[in-house]
């Protein structure tokens, strides 16, 4: 078995006590300017985010914005499929009619 040390540069390790409120504190200054654009919905937990907007442009700003918070940083999406969305463990139905 052959055994390498490689050097963590970035970021905190996983199982720091820390790790979670330090997460959630920089998610806070991530979002702020996404809050500004004031979404219709917005729900994060730790660093999942759920966001929602009337247009899809406007979706894709706020995509935008995240990203350029962080160079080290960048956020994905997912994209509607058959009115279901999926965040964290849940399946989300959008279709309007209930």
């Amino acid at each position: 078995m052959v055994w390498e040390i490689l050097a963590q540069i970035r970021g905190l390790a996983m199982g720091q006590r820390m790790a979670p409120s330090l997460g959630i504190a920089f998610m806070s200054r991530v979002e702020a300017p996404v809050l500004g654009l004031r979404p219709l919905l917005y729900c994060r937990y730790i660093d999942d985010c759920f966001v929602g907007f009337s247009t899809q442009e406007e979706m894709d700003k706020c995509f935008e914005l995240l990203n350029e918070q962080s160079k080290y940083i960048k956020f994905t999406r997912e994209k509607l499929k058959d009115d279901w969305l999926p965040f964290l463990n849940v399946q989300i139905n959008l279709s309007g009619s209930g």
